[in-house]
């Protein structure tokens, strides 16, 4: 069935390649998902454009994570299998297991077809398995949540609730939004219900995980009902062992489709030209991109237009990964957000349900902090910040003010990294710069922040 995508001209103006940045000016084809200035071919997910650094090469991972999930999913339908053959299986017993494995073949050939209908197969590669890309399925429960769990037969206050934390905020804002970014976008319920509400000119919904694209794809543009099994590994007293849902179509009667984008990009190197958007959402995100808080503070601030919103709605769960002076608090999200350019407009703390199927008998509980903040003028002036020596040391993108920067220690790299100062580059930029020139073990950024952390300092404790 046609999608019936209908990309305006300032969409399509404002798509960079994110391999090299050029834009459509300059010779990058977003029609046509090639880069004429570095050779990149990117490649389409079924009709979702996919913009990676890699381009095409991005669907080898995909098929290894497709070829992973298979393998796993298979391995436990043969555990099944034996299983349901023993001889001391009472009925009960041999009832929950077959429901298991009905459910569980029911998500392979599902998953396995939404792969195939957008040209991914499943082909291991080895080098890849040695490197951990991921879980295909890792977000899984976010699809049943979103697309299964509530449905006017089955009614699931968690995306109602998601959904009026973020209208609340739009409505304080002074302008409706137009162009809007939501970043980590899933399954989709979340930015498609807010497109059909708030009718922009345009919603892009991005996410770097192929499974929630190809479903909210399929269920959205392509109008097609998916089949998807449930079951819990822990017996729930009186509940289902399993459950097969039909995921339904969302009511479109007015093609809000048309304008509504999904878009398979990494957050990190985001295919769009600054100032492209006057509203970027992160729901349940800015814990979970897998960096710094500072660093993707940033890339909010460079695509919003001056005088732009971001709204986030989450907790701060941050991941296991992340060293522990990386899972900032939030008066400490506050500052960075305060130093970065933004004005805090409103902000609200709730507890709300989290993942509670309908299946389960125990459900979690979480912390929501839900805040909208404007994007100043480049003339506005930011307050400063409680042991902030000053604001472009602590937010790294942020330009070096052309000084008189001078270090008491001689070194050729010291010298190489103050030339590099003009006004216009960041600690990020000169780090960019300077790494390609040191070993990979030095951690290129603490060098460089250590750097002009001595310098105002000696320049403070002269002055």
């Amino acid at each position: 069935m046609a999608n019936n995508k209908k990309y305006p001209a300032s969409f399509i103006e404002s798509i960079l390649c994110p391999n090299c940045g050029s834009n459509a000016q300059q010779g990058f084809q977003f029609e046509q998902l090639q880069c004429a200035v570095c050779g990149t071919s990117h490649f389409s997910f079924g009709d979702v454009p996919c913009l990676f650094p890699a381009g095409s090469h991005h669907k080898l991972i995909w098929q290894h994570q497709t070829a992973s999930l298979q393998h796993i999913a298979l391995q436990g339908l043969a555990t099944l299998h034996e299983s349901l053959s023993r001889y001391d299986l009472t009925d009960a017993t041999r009832q929950r297991l077959a429901e298991i494995q009905t459910a569980s073949q029911i998500n392979l050939d599902t998953i396995i077809s939404l792969m195939q209908k957008r040209d991914i197969e499943a082909i291991p590669d080895e080098q890849l398995s040695q490197m951990n890309p991921g879980d295909l399925s890792e977000y899984f429960d976010l699809l049943l949540r979103d697309w299964a769990w509530d449905s006017p037969t089955n009614p699931n206050p968690e995306n109602n609730a998601a959904l009026e934390r973020v209208l609340t905020e739009i409505e304080k804002l002074p302008t409706k939004p137009t162009r809007i970014l939501v970043l980590g976008a899933g399954a989709g319920r979340l930015s498609w219900d807010l497109h059909v509400r708030l009718q922009p000119t345009y919603t892009v919904a991005l996410d770097s995980n192929p499974l929630v694209l190809a479903a909210a794809d399929e269920l959205v543009h392509q109008r097609e009902p998916i089949t998807i099994g449930e079951f819990k590994n822990f017996p729930q007293i009186g509940l289902e062992h399993a459950h097969c849902w039909s995921l339904q179509p969302p009511e479109d009667e007015n093609n809000a489709r048309a304008t509504w984008f999904p878009l398979g990009a990494n957050v990190w190197q985001l295919p769009f030209e600054r100032h492209s958007f006057d509203l970027i959402i992160t729901p349940w995100f800015i814990d979970v991109n897998g960096g710094d808080v500072r660093d993707l503070i940033a890339v909010i601030h460079e695509k919003l237009m001056p005088g732009g919103h971001w709204l986030n709605s989450g907790p701060l769960l941050f991941t296991r990964h992340l060293p522990v002076q990386l899972k900032y608090s939030a008066p400490e999200v506050k500052e960075f957000v305060s130093l970065a350019g933004f004005n805090l407009i409103s902000e609200s703390i709730t507890r709300t349900d989290y993942l509670r199927s309908p299946l389960e008998a125990r459900f979690r509980q979480e912390q929501v902090w839900t805040f909208s903040a404007v994007k100043l003028e480049p003339h506005q002036s930011k307050p400063a910040i409680a042991g902030a020596l000053t604001d472009w040391l602590v937010m790294h993108h942020l330009a070096i003010p052309q000084n008189n920067y001078s270090s008491k220690d001689s070194h050729p790299l010291i010298d190489a990294i103050l030339l590099l100062v003009d006004g216009k580059r960041s600690v990020n930029d000169i780090c960019f710069e300077i790494a390609p020139h040191l070993p990979q073990d030095v951690p290129v950024k603490d060098v460089v922040v250590t750097l002009f952390g001595q310098i105002l300092t000696d320049q403070s404790a002269n002055s």
